[in-house]
């Protein structure tokens, strides 16, 4: 037997995105930003939302794409 040790000669995967990485709009935006959009969208509402989470998440939504559409 011989202690000859065995390589590894596997290439790491390859992987191809159908679409651009996401970037994450809490890093790209200032959480003030991104409040002041979620305030004006529970204004909008005549301020009848019962979900801060969801005015939450439209705001960082349409923030990114604003700066997807520049």
């Amino acid at each position: 037997m011989s202690n000859s040790k065995v390589q590894n000669t596997r290439k790491p995967p390859v992987f191809k995105h159908s679409e651009p990485l996401k970037t994450d709009p809490v890093r790209t935006f200032s959480e003030d930003q991104i409040r002041t959009r979620a305030y004006q969208i529970y204004e909008s509402r005549n301020r009848n939302s019962d979900n801060p989470d969801a005015d939450w998440s439209q705001a960082e939504t349409e923030l990114m794409e604003l700066l997807h559409a520049k």
